[in-house]
This record gives structure tokens, sequence and C-alpha cells, in this order.
């Protein structure tokens, strides 16, 4: 009879054990979190990229329609003039991490004389940070009509392929 009484004793974890345990978990929490968010500020990257890739496309195709590229991003889908034409999207990425801005009008390859030619010549586009969530303050992304695809890292413009 004591023998049972004495296994039941030494059965069960000491106040030390489970201390020990909760900073191991604390350490390695503290070691996967910054690397979490980091994966998630590139995640939520991409959806700009996704979105300015496909704004641009649509501003290729409504060139080949119009003969100029929008000046508007939001609303219906029209040719107007070539200082307007509406593209037709939303002003936001596919998830809503970043807000398109409207194109500029762009001398891209220096051969355009500015005016109502301009988005004859070209566009920029960029795409801001939401300001709540990881990817705040992570920069703006920009895409122009000839494909340059930029990232403003830290004050600044890298290839979108930088990390």
């Amino acid at each position: 009879m004591t023998t049972l009484r004495l296994n039941r004793l030494t059965s069960g974890f000491t106040l030390i054990e489970l201390m020990l345990v909760v900073v191991i978990i604390g350490v390695l929490a503290a070691i996967a979190y910054p690397s979490y968010r980091s994966y998630m500020v590139q995640t939520r990257r991409s959806d700009a990229q996704i979105a300015l890739t496909q704004a641009a496309n649509q501003q290729e195709r409504f060139f080949t329609e119009c003969n100029w590229y929008a000046a508007t991003l939001t609303g219906a889908r029209a040719c107007g003039t070539n200082t307007t034409g509406v593209l037709g999207l939303s002003g936001t990425s596919p998830q809503g991490y970043y807000t398109l801005s409207a194109p500029v009008a762009g001398n891209i390859n220096g051969n355009c004389t500015g005016g109502s030619a301009a988005f004859a010549c070209g566009f920029t586009m960029t795409a801001t940070p939401v300001a709540t969530g990881p990817q705040a303050g992570n920069g703006d992304l920009r895409i122009d009509a000839l494909g340059t695809k930029e990232w403003n890292k830290g004050g600044s413009w890298v290839s979108w392929t930088t990390k």
C-alpha cells in the first residue's frame, strides 16, 4: 500500500519544469514572429504587384481601342478624349492592401511634346500601402508604359525582384 502512495506523489510536473517549457515557447515565438511578419509584408506586396500588372495590361488594351492611355482608373470604361478616358477598374488591389493612384501621363520615350498628347506617350501608375496592417510604410510600387516595375524600398526605387 505504501508503494502505491509513493507513485502517486512522484507523478506530474514540477513548477520549475513548467516554467522552463514556458520560457522555451517564449524564445521560439520571439524568433518566429519577425519571420512571419516579414513573410506577410512580402505576400501583401505581391497583391500590389498583381494589381499594377493587371492595370497596365488594361491600359495597353485601352490604348489599342482608343489610341491613348486612360487618365482615370475608376468608373465606366470609356475612351473620352486623349486627355481623359476611364479604364474601368477599382481603385484598390485585389485583397485591398494597396490603393492604386490614377495614371499619370508620361513622356516615357522622350518623343512627346506634352499637353493633350501626353497620354498618347505613356503612363505611370502607383500602388500605395493602406495605412493599416503589416504592409503600412513598406513603400510604394509603380509601373509605367514601358513595363518598368519599381518598388520604393527605403527611399530609393529598386526593381520588384529585390527583397
